[in-house]
């Protein structure tokens, strides 16, 4: 007798699990965005998971960018982050060249959100951790900080 008459990968309902490593650090980071999302650590994984097709890193050129019909409160919930980190990404991201990258002092960025400026720092570090920004290049006395805005 042999098996049932299909292969389990012609089946249209299969799902296929891939399993990750990291480090304890990483680990622990996606612990901590995991909870700050308010969602299991299996989702959020899962969610960003999603999204690796979608990312285009090769991609020279990003799509345009509508600041004046940039939905900071929408932005805020679907990426869950703050309605203040929402508003410096679009910020960024108005700033942002073609390729995504952006040099702006934090001080800078500070009056484009109306905030102070040990906040803004704060506000990269969450943006940082949502996946929604790199650091290119940290800032240095007289020399702005350079970053990759991502996502959208």
């Amino acid at each position: 007798m042999g098996g049932f008459g299909f292969k389990e990968a012609e089946r249209a309902d299969a799902v296929y699990r891939y399993s990750v490593r990291c480090d304890r650090a990483t680990s622990t980071r996606i612990e901590a965005a995991a909870r700050k999302a308010g969602i299991s650590v299996t989702a959020f994984v899962q969610r960003h998971f999603e999204t690796i097709l979608d990312a285009r890193p090769n991609a020279t050129k990003l799509a345009s960018f509508d600041a004046a019909g940039f939905d900071a409160v929408e932005f805020s919930k679907r990426h869950h982050v703050t309605l203040m980190a929402a508003r410096l990404w679009g910020t960024l991201r108005v700033h942002a060249g073609d390729n995504g990258h952006v040099q702006r002092f934090q001080t800078q960025l500070a009056e484009d959100i109306g905030c102070d400026h040990a906040s803004t720092g704060r506000l990269i570090t969450a943006l940082l951790e949502a996946g929604l920004l790199e650091t290119v290049r940290r800032g240095k006395q007289g020399a702005p900080a350079a970053y990759r805005v991502i996502g959208g």
